[in-house]
């Protein structure tokens, strides 16, 4: 599942994510699984310059 999304990507469903209350139904709705939203989300509010990876 690592390759099923893009950088950009990963960052839009982050950015996203600040607009919703529900991530679980932010997740299902992607397909990413929860733990993995969460560790790209850190990456992005680390500001890493991987950020999503």
């Amino acid at each position: 599942m690592s390759g099923k999304f893009t950088v950009e990507q990963k960052s839009q469903i982050v950015i996203e994510s600040f607009t919703v209350t529900n991530i679980a139904e932010l997740c299902r709705r992607h397909g990413v699984f929860i733990a993995q939203f969460y560790r790209w989300k850190e990456r992005v509010l680390k500001g890493g310059s991987n950020a999503p990876g």
